[in-house]
C-alpha cells in the first residue's frame, strides 16, 4: 500500500529558534538612526556591556549623537563620578551597577588627565564636571579643566581672574560661582568670588557678601533660585536675577541650634562640620551616627526614619561618613570601614543609594522616610591614605 504524505496544515507549523537560526532580519541591519533611537532609550549602566556586542555599538555608544538622542527623549539619568587619591596618583571611577550590586568602574579618559591639582574644587554642570584652581607644585593655580563625561575628555576652560585653593563652588542658572581660596588681601575686595558664564565663556567678579572677611570655612548651597552662603555666625543670601546680595529677611537659619530631645526630634549643639548636601530645597547631613534633614518649619534637625537595616549594615564603629550626594533626586551615602580596627593599614568603601519619600503625619508634621534600594561594597580594600578628591554626579 502506498503511503500518501500528509503535510501539517500552514496554520499549525511551528519553528523553533535556535541561536544558530539565521535571521531575515538582524538589528545590525537597521539604518543608525533607528538603532540610535533604540539604544537611547536604555539605561546607560548597560552601555558597558552593550559596546561588546559589536564594533558598531561600540561606535554608537561613545559617539556624541547617543548623548543628543537621550537628551532629546528626556531619557538623560544621573551618573556619579568619583575621583580617588591612590598611591599619588588621582583616579576617576564611576558608579555602575554590576549583577545587581554598585560597583566603582575605573573610567577610560580618552585624552591625558591635567598635572595633578591638589586642593582644587570641582563643580558639576550638565554633563560635564569642572575642575578649578588648586595648587600644582605647591604654587596656586587659576587654571580650569573641563572632564566631558560623555566622551571622557579632558579640555581647558578660560583662566580666573585670580588664583584659588580650597575654594568653594556651585553651579546656578547656567553660571558657575566660584568663591574663596584667594589670598588674604584679596578676599575683602571685589576678588572675593567670581562667576563663569558658560554661554559666554567669561569669568566676572563676585563681591563679598560682607564688609568683614568671610570665614574660610562657610559653606556653600542653592536652594531654588538663590545662593546662600553659611557662617559660624551668619549666613548670606545672593539672588542672581538682582545681582545683589540680599538682607536674611524671610531667610531660614540653617545654623544648628541648642535645645531638647523629644519624640526622636532633637536640636544639636554644634555647627554642620560633617559631610551634607541638599535635596530639592532640604539639607540633609549625618550627626551622632544618624541622617538627618533639616526642618524649616520647626527649625530642628530630623531623623530620616527607615535607615535601621542600613545601619546594621553600616555597624557603629570603625566607620566614617565621606560623603552625602543628591543623586538624582536620591541620597547616596558613601562611607568607609575600618579593616578589623581603627589602626588597620586599609579600608573598605560602602555606597548606598536612599529613595526618599516625604509624609504629613498627624501632630508632627512633615516627616522624611528612606527606603534603601542599594547597599554594598564598591571598594574591596584601599590604602589609609587614600582620599576622596572628588564626588560629583552629572546628567548624561
Amino acid at each position: 500500500m502506498d503511503t500518501a504524505k500528509v503535510e501539517e496544515p500552514q496554520e499549525t507549523k511551528k519553528t523553533t529558534l535556535t541561536a544558530q537560526t539565521p535571521l531575515s532580519m538582524s538589528i545590525s541591519s537597521l539604518p543608525d538612526e533607528i538603532v540610535l533611537s533604540f539604544l537611547a532609550r536604555i539605561s546607560k549602566s548597560y552601555y558597558r556591556s552593550l559596546s561588546l556586542v559589536s564594533k558598531s555599538f561600540y561606535s554608537l555608544l561613545s559617539s556624541t549623537e547617543i548623548y543628543a538622542a537621550r537628551s532629546h527623549i528626556g531619557a538623560t539619568e544621573p551618573r556619579l563620578y568619583v575621583c580617588l587619591w591612590l598611591r599619588n596618583k588621582h583616579r576617576w571611577f564611576t558608579l555602575a551597577e554590576i549583577d545587581g550590586e554598585l560597583s566603582l568602574v575605573p573610567v577610560r579618559l580618552s585624552s591625558s588627565c591635567p598635572r595633578t591639582r591638589l586642593n582644587s574644587t570641582t563643580v558639576a554642570a550638565g554633563s560635564e564636571i569642572y575642575k578649578i584652581g588648586g595648587t600644582v607644585k605647591g604654587k596656586p593655580s587659576r587654571s580650569v579643566f573641563v572632564l566631558d563625561c560623555q566622551t571622557h575628555r579632558w579640555r581647558r576652560a578660560p583662566k580666573m581672574r585670580v588664583s584659588r585653593v580650597h575654594a568653594k563652588s556651585c553651579f546656578l542658572d547656567g553660571k558657575i560661582y566660584v568663591m574663596g581660596g584667594c589670598r588674604k588681601s584679596e578676599e575683602e575686595s571685589m576678588n572675593w568670588g567670581e562667576v563663569f558664564d558658560l554661554k559666554t565663556q567669561t569669568w566676572k567678579p563676585l563681591p563679598s557678601p560682607s564688609d568683614d572677611a568671610v570665614d574660610s570655612n562657610h559653606k556653600v548651597a542653592v536652594f531654588g533660585e538663590r545662593l546662600y552662603v553659611i557662617t559660624k555666625h551668619k549666613n548670606y543670601a545672593y539672588d542672581p536675577k538682582e545681582g545683589r546680595w540680599l538682607a536674611e529677611v524671610g531667610f531660614v537659619d540653617l545654623e544648628p541650634i541648642t535645645g531638647t530631645r523629644s519624640g526622636g526630634i532633637e536640636k544639636v549643639m554644634q555647627p554642620i562640620t560633617g559631610p551634607w548636601c541638599v535635596i530639592g530645597n532640604v539639607m540633609f547631613t549625618e550627626e551622632c551616627t544618624k541622617y538627618k534633614w533639616f526642618c524649616s518649619r520647626s527649625g530642628l534637625w530630623v531623623r530620616v526614619e527607615g535607615l535601621n537595616d542600613l545601619y546594621e549594615k553600616r555597624g557603629f564603629r570603625y566607620y566614617r561618613t565621606i560623603q552625602l550626594v543628591n543623586y538624582g533626586e536620591k541620597l547616596l551615602i558613601i562611607w568607609h570601614n575600618w579593616i578589623r580596627s581603627i589602626h588597620s593599614e586599609e579600608r573598605t568603601i560602602w555606597c548606598a543609594v536612599i529613595r526618599l519619600e516625604e509624609r504629613m503625619l498627624p501632630h508632627f508634621g512633615p516627616w522624611i522616610f528612606g527606603e534603601v534600594e542599594s547597599c554594598n561594597v564598591v571598594v574591596p580594600s584601599v590604602p589609609k591614605s587614600y582620599k576622596l578628591s572628588s564626588c560629583q554626579c552629572v546628567s548624561v
